[in-house]
């Protein structure tokens, strides 16, 4: 019976990683300001930047943009051709 129990738990824990995750990605309660790229700010972006999903970090005013890696889907600083952060004016 014992062997039936720990053959039962080992099977549900074998079994939990098949299930594919539901690819929700998990806010920044600072990003929620979603904003569209204005065409003469869209000529200076790096190349390789998906600027289709574009929010702005409140606790600086800086674009971030939706990174889709490998492991994970997170939001990172979009940057100028030059490596710097493209931010923008914070209403008082």
């Amino acid at each position: 019976m014992k062997n039936l129990v720990i053959l039962a738990g080992v099977a549900a824990f074998g079994l939990s990683g098949c299930v594919t995750p539901s690819g929700v990605v998990n806010m920044d309660p600072n990003l929620k300001k979603r904003v569209t790229l204005p065409a003469d700010v869209a000529e200076t972006v790096a190349p390789g930047q998906d600027t289709s999903d574009l929010r702005v970090d409140a606790r600086d005013g800086c674009l971030m943009y939706r990174h889709v890696g490998p492991v994970e889907t997170t939001y990172i600083p979009l940057r100028t051709k030059k490596g710097r952060p493209i931010c923008i004016k914070q209403d008082a």
